[in-house]
């Protein structure tokens, strides 16, 4: 009884700590083809950065973002591209109305690319921005167990350009209490007009509220056939991010 009454009182008390935390992830098709790392981080109250590359010397994004705390909803998201001293080239950058139309606005080497859609569902989360702003979302909801809804819009770039779809909603139902890798877990099952009629999953925390695993059967960038994400690890403090982003970089040949 006393250990239930512990868990409960852990459960019912916001998520803290998380500035200057960096959450780890993997994300790939549902099989664990085409994996991706995804680093996670807050640096301030309110404010998301998000690292993704295939491998070390390659390519790699870097998106941030500014989230309401109160209610989960990003303001604004820009995304750019991981430069060698660790900071953000931007060339795209995403925001909402108030109203629930998105727009998304990029500088390209051909011109300006514009892309509108209303969001008919808030608070949205990104697809495409893998669950960073969602997991710190469900981290600071009070109660844990409590089913949700989310509106889901998507940027594809694909074989014909880029494109900016409202999915629809995503809800997220409470099922069990689980343990993943020896750790208390909470099971939802993810449905909605997202999904298209078909179900996926998502595991939390149940002490933090962060994502373990999520998995969709839709993908959220071109090539992948659906959606995996899965927490690999965690670090805390400002000096392990820096090394995370400058890690990317170290020994690769200039260009």
């Amino acid at each position: 009884m006393i250990r239930a009454a512990a868990l409960a009182l852990l459960l019912a008390t916001p998520a803290a700590g998380q500035v200057g935390r960096t959450w780890h992830y993997s994300r790939s098709n549902g099989d664990g083809s085409l994996a991706e790392a995804v680093h996670v981080h807050v640096p301030a109250a309110g404010q998301l950065a998000v690292m993704k590359a295939q491998a070390r010397c390659t390519q790699a994004a870097l998106v941030t973002a500014r989230i309401d705390p109160a209610t989960g909803q990003a303001s604004e998201l820009v995304g750019g591209q991981l430069r060698r001293d660790g900071g953000q080239q931007a060339f795209a950058w995403f925001r909402e109305d108030g109203s629930g139309q998105l727009t998304a606005r990029a500088a390209l080497p051909e011109g300006e690319l514009k892309l509108v859609t209303p969001v008919g569902t808030r608070p949205w989360h990104l697809y495409d921005f893998d669950f960073a702003s969602l997991t710190l979302w469900l981290a600071n909801r009070p109660d844990r167990r409590a089913d949700f809804r989310i509106g889901l819009p998507l940027l594809l770039i694909g074989p014909q350009g880029p494109t900016l779809t409202d999915l629809g909603a995503l809800d997220g139902r409470f099922l069990a209490e689980t343990h993943w890798m020896g750790k208390p877990a909470l099971v939802f099952q993810l449905h909605g007009p997202a999904l298209g009629g078909k179900s996926g999953s998502l595991v939390m925390d149940a002490i933090a509220g962060h994502i373990l695993e999520a998995r969709l059967p839709i993908p959220n960038h071109d090539g992948y056939r659906d959606f995996r994400l899965r927490l690999t690890g965690i670090s805390d403090g400002a000096a392990a991010w820096a090394e995370a982003r400058a890690a990317h970089w170290r020994g690769c040949r200039g260009g």
